[in-house]
């Protein structure tokens, strides 16, 4: 049996082919590969620049190798298996999915024979430097017994289910205010290649009461030194309303990874808009370019959504080829060795990964991908610098940000409070943005250790398992970054 070739990606325009992916390596964390519905191309509105990054990123044509994820330490230190077997009370995964790398000279066709599974799939991918197989087990066969069969296989080279995450934000309440438009209570459904998805939706004048992220920030006084110009942030997430007032202009890129009817939702569209909003909200990073890949799928009228490795991991490697110097994670789930795996190459690149450290509350065990070492997590706080009472809490907690009873947009020209550790990881990404414009030599590393240093100290003295190290202060932050021109003549 011969697998298929990679799937053509579906352009928001036209289509195109996609190219064959060369990978450094080997390697099973490959998860972030072959979806189920091959994804749409990136569009890039007003951008005739393809591939490379606003700005040039340096990272981005860095080589990688990885090894496979099984050879890798447990982020806890716990032993690995060649395979990942889910806890009993652990359901947050597709049932009957699997997805699994072959070791070498392995054939696929005898491997699904003997599982008794079918294909979906099978993908290599850049950032993982490897192929995945994705496969669908017969009806009843368990998964569990099957991935610890497989962790005895010497055909296989890595195993685990295709795990689901889920945004990471509260209910959001309505704003009340008295709008001279009436604006649409129903939010439409249609494709990303409609124009409809893209046109700007009339904002009704509204009386919008105070947005206190912007003093919280100072961001009058910031956005005076930097305003994230050509700094690309990708946000994977829920469907974003590219046609909100707030982001007319910002979009730079769209990308789908579900291949089905898109439908605006309110997460992605706050989270984009706490970044780039710039027209009755003001966002971080007013000036950045916005790279939006949805990942996950939801009903409009509901507050959540979900997403799986294989869509998450998809959305990732897009948002890198175009050029994303900072990726928003604002979304929590189980530990996945792939997504570990994926988000090693995504560092590797000099990329900066943002997360939400979630909504569980202090007694939850950590969710990723906040507490992967690759990405800096970020927990809430109100405007009291009080903390969220659903936040997480742990020693991967690395920043505090205003992520409480935030001012935020919603699809068709509304607007809501919004609560959670989502706006929070949000403003970070924003806040990312603003330093690299001005040090765009940073690594992670060195914006992680920039933001830790210059912030407010809350909570216990030093860093502490709920706030970490303080609420991020931008403009101590951008005070520590020298501007690129200081040293030229």
């Amino acid at each position: 049996m011969t697998l298929p070739r990679p799937l053509a990606q579906r352009s928001l325009a036209h289509h195109r082919a996609a190219p064959a992916l060369r990978l450094a390596g080997g390697g099973c964390i490959a998860l972030m590969l072959m979806l189920a519905a091959a994804p749409a191309a990136a569009q890039q509105p007003g951008s005739g620049s393809g591939n490379t990054p606003a700005g040039g990123s340096s990272g981005q044509t860095r080589t990688i190798t990885v090894p496979p994820a099984w050879q890798l330490p447990s982020i806890f230190g716990a032993p690995r298996s060649r395979t990942v077997v889910p806890a009993a009370d652990e359901n947050r995964f597709v049932p009957g999915e699997i997805l699994f790398e072959l070791a070498p000279d392995a054939q696929a066709e005898t491997v699904l024979r003997r599982y008794g599974a079918t294909l979906i799939t099978s993908r290599r991918v850049e950032l993982a430097g490897t192929t995945i197989i994705r496969a669908r087990l017969e009806a009843g066969r368990d998964l569990r017994a099957v991935l610890t069969q497989m962790a005895d296989d010497n055909a296989i080279a890595g195993a685990q289910p295709n795990f689901t995450y889920e945004l990471q934000q509260e209910i959001a309440r309505p704003v009340s205010t008295t709008a001279s438009g009436g604006a649409r209570s129903d939010v439409p459904t249609l494709r990303l290649s409609d124009p409809a998805a893209v046109r700007a939706t009339p904002a009704p004048r509204r009386e919008l009461p105070p947005q206190y992220v912007v003093d919280k920030l100072r961001l009058g006084d910031v956005h005076k030194l930097a305003r994230g110009a050509t700094i690309r942030v990708a946000v994977i997430d829920s469907g974003v309303d590219v046609g909100h007032a707030e982001l007319r202009g910002a979009v730079a890129g769209l990308y789908d990874a579900l291949g089905e009817e898109f439908v605006p939702h309110a997460h992605g569209t706050s989270m984009a808009a706490a970044m780039v909003a710039q027209g009755q909200l003001q966002g971080v990073a007013p000036a950045a370019r916005l790279l939006v890949a949805r990942a996950f799928s939801g009903r409009a009228s509901s507050a959540s959504a979900s997403g799986t490795s294989l869509h998450i991991m998809s959305a990732i490697e897009w948002a890198v080829n175009q050029g994303a110097r900072v990726i928003n994670l604002s979304f929590a789930g189980p530990e996945d060795r792939l997504l570990s795996r994926g988000l090693a190459g995504v560092a590797a690149k000099g990329v900066i990964a943002v997360a939400a450290a979630g909504n569980g509350g202090p007694g939850a065990a950590p969710l990723f991908p906040g507490a992967d070492p690759n990405v800096i997590a970020v927990t809430a706080t109100d405007a009291d610098d009080k903390i969220f009472a659903r936040a997480n809490r742990g020693a991967y907690i690395a920043l505090a940000a205003p992520g409480v009873d935030v001012l935020a947009a919603e699809p068709q020209g509304r607007y809501a409070f919004s609560s959670g550790t989502s706006i929070a990881a949000a403003h970070v990404s924003g806040l990312v943005a603003l330093v690299l414009e001005k040090r765009p030599d940073l690594d992670p590393a060195g914006v992680r250790r920039l933001l830790t240093e210059s912030a407010v100290d809350l909570g216990s003295r030093g860093r502490d398992p709920v706030y970490g190290a303080g609420r991020i202060d931008a403009a101590a932050a951008l005070a520590r970054a020298l501007p690129v021109t200081a040293s030229r003549p």
